[in-house]
């Protein structure tokens, strides 16, 4: 019998030679690694059963049949399978590299150095980040999830750096109208508060939506094997967002947009 559940994709993509090479792999040739697509275990399933998901952004999705991996899955388990290679033929698409990065880290200004993408990582490296994660379908934490909880994500992080914005004005505003002797205690433990707080959750959900990334991308880490997002994401977060951004836009094809929730013109295509 056929079950049903909400996922993340991304179109059949392959690896292409463009002027955009890769970075440090310039000269190496592209990959034939099949885009893999998360898939969120509607129940608890044993081994090998086969069940048919649905994947897709809202308003477009598609049928798959998906083959439970070695060990079975619980319900809500999140697991990857390969996309389907005749998946969404013919339609427009985003060319995403499998394999490796499309470029390097600091490759910052392969795209120009006055594309939007570029701007809102280092400007605003949350909007960044947030951008990537509306394009990906991700949570607000950099995370895979059911439609309903990925639909707003960039709405969420501009309103989470909104309100940590105001909260940091309020509290120096308030510490500024006193002397230094009559501030209280509170204020300054405020603000660290906030700050640890609110670093903490830029770090972790630059941290996952990396993760998430290499993992449907299938791109090994190179460096810092087993923490490489992590340390990525602590020391070198803005290089990081524009980054993911490059590496999912094909801006040789697609305009960037410092304006939309995921950082592509309106005419670009969905992708992931």
């Amino acid at each position: 019998r056929g079950i049903h559940t909400l996922t993340h994709f991304t179109p059949t993509t392959m690896a292409s030679e463009t002027d955009y090479k890769e970075g440090a792999f310039a000269d190496e040739q592209p990959t034939d690694i099949p885009v893999k697509v998360h898939i969120i275990a509607p129940s608890t399933l044993p081994e090998g059963y086969v069940f048919e998901a649905e994947v897709g952004p809202l308003g477009n999705k598609r049928t798959i049949s998906v083959e439970v991996p070695s060990g079975g899955v619980v319900e809500g388990q999140v697991f990857l399978v390969p996309l389907p290679e005749d998946f969404a033929i013919g339609e427009p698409k985003v060319n995403i590299p499998t394999g490796q990065w499309k470029d390097g880290v600091f490759d910052l200004f392969k795209a120009g150095p006055f594309h939007p993408s570029l701007w809102c990582a280092c400007c605003c490296t949350q909007i960044g980040m947030g951008q990537v994660m509306q394009r990906m379908r991700l949570n607000w934490l950099g995370e895979v999830s059911h439609d309903a909880a990925t639909k707003n994500t960039f709405k969420v992080v501009l309103a989470l750096l909104l309100s940590y914005t105001v909260f940091s004005i309020a509290l120096e505003i308030a510490e500024g109208s006193m002397n230094y002797m009559d501030i209280p205690a509170w204020i300054p433990a405020m603000k660290f508060l906030g700050g640890v707080t609110f670093t903490i959750w830029s770090i972790f959900a630059l941290m996952k939506t990396r993760e998430n990334m290499r993992a449907k991308y299938s791109i090994p880490e190179e460096k810092c094997i087993g923490c490489e997002d992590v340390c990525c994401s602590m020391w070198c977060s803005c290089c990081v967002v524009a980054q993911m951004a490059r590496h999912t836009g094909e801006y040789e094809t697609y305009k960037g947009s410092a304006c939309s929730e995921t950082g592509m013109a309106g005419n670009a295509p969905s992708i992931v």
